[in-house]
């Protein structure tokens, strides 16, 4: 949005207000995605070099660009897999044409790799592995579900345990037997809002050693993927945030002036920054979170009179809805030209939730919640956010 629109608008809806904050650029540390995606190869295979880790980092595009083609013909495609101590790419065929189509994408997007002729497409192994977890016959049933795909292979394997093995008679060929994994696993579920580090959303309990406040939205920039939270919750840049005891990244930008109370944490998380999608808290809904349908763009958007509500941690992080008030100022002179809610008093930790606009099922994300009334849920209160057309106007926000 240019700077000239909104401050017109804004002009219109309040004469005399505190506006003294412009929409911002984008926050202002770049990060390096190839170095995001070298550490997580690093990782998950401490033998490999930072040379080797980074060369497999950067051509990560060009491999899925082959893969995505090659797949386009499901009835010649058998898979593809990365080794990445090797840095080998490897592909699997079964046609001398779909060879020589993979060779010449290889060639052209500078990926050396090893093809492989194979008897069976993923297509086909996919098949016949959905229909052994459905299975009724001896096989399915000691399977119980615990049965996927091996495209090193070409075969459908199966997880048993020893005892279950000795009963079989038979196995169908292009089935493969495999121990059953005995490591406990866990289910990384979000439980509440301070103990959810399965997937970042708005509402979310984030804390460092600044303190404790909350995630407003989920935003990109130049590949760069960003959780915000109100600028005053830092009190020193480039230091970690976490939530639910996982690290998230550094607060690496935040602005507490006029209009404007936002802070941008970097995420630096491999898990976190390779999500996309953009969630709010919602305790009763499946996965703990519903959808961000929409973003406001600009201060038109947004209206007096308009139902917001705030997802943040206000206290009860079990809460089963997020509450909900009525917009009233769309740049409250008493506080600095930020958008006031009436009806709702935000309480401590709720810094930096996410304000969004409720009609039916959709949800548009309107800003960042920065203050209000002193206490905590007063009969009456009013609270305050800072817009989101208001500052970093290169961010996507994610939907």
């Amino acid at each position: 949005m240019k700077k000239s629109l909104l401050v017109a608008v804004l002009a219109a809806a309040v004469t005399g207000s505190m506006l003294s904050a412009p929409a911002h650029a984008a926050p202002s540390r770049e990060a390096d995605p190839t170095e995001i995606a070298a550490q997580a190869y690093r990782s998950a295979f401490p033998q490999m070099s930072q040379a080797a880790a980074r060369a497999a980092a950067a051509q990560q595009s060009s491999r899925a660009a082959i893969r995505a083609e090659l797949a386009k013909n499901a009835d010649t495609f058998g898979g593809v897999w990365f080794d990445p101590p090797s840095g080998t790419f490897h592909v699997a065929v079964t046609t001398d044409a779909a060879q020589s189509q993979a060779d010449a994408l290889g060639q052209k997007l500078g990926v050396a790799m090893k093809l492989h002729r194979v008897s069976r497409t993923l297509a086909e192994l996919v098949q016949q592995a959905e229909g052994l977890r459905a299975g009724s016959d001896p096989l399915g049933k000691a399977a119980a579900g615990q049965v996927g795909v091996d495209v090193t292979t070409n075969q459908v394997t199966v997880a048993l345990p020893q005892q279950a093995r000795a009963t079989l008679s038979a196995v169908p060929n292009g089935v493969t037997l495999v121990p059953a994994a005995e490591r406990p696993t866990q289910l990384d579920v979000c439980t509440a809002r301070n103990n959810c580090n399965d997937a970042l959303r708005s509402g979310q309990v984030v804390s460092s050693t600044d303190g404790s406040c909350s995630i407003g939205f989920t935003a990109r920039s130049g590949g760069i993927r960003w959780a915000l939270t109100s600028g005053h919750c830092r009190t020193n840049l480039n230091v970690t945030w976490r939530t639910g005891g996982t690290a998230i990244g550094p607060l690496s930008d935040a602005i507490d002036s006029g209009a404007v109370d936002a802070g941008a944490i970097q995420v630096t998380n491999a898990t976190f920054a390779a999500q996309t999608a953009g969630r709010i808290y919602s305790h009763n809904s499946a996965g703990r979170s519903v959808p961000v349908n929409g973003a406001a763009e600009v201060m038109s958007d947004i209206s007096v009179g308009d139902v917001v509500c705030l997802s943040a941690n206000f206290t009860a992080v079990t809460a089963a809805s997020n509450p909900c008030a009525v917009i009233g100022s769309l740049s409250d002179p008493n506080k600095r030209g930020l958008v006031r809610v009436d009806g709702y008093d935000a309480c401590q930790g709720d810094s930096g939730g996410g304000w969004y606009h409720l009609v039916g099922s959709t949800r548009t994300a309107f800003g960042l919640h920065s203050r209000s009334d002193e206490g905590c849920k007063i009969a009456n209160g009013k609270s305050w956010f800072s817009a989101l057309p208001m500052f970093w106007t290169g961010l996507v926000y994610e939907t």
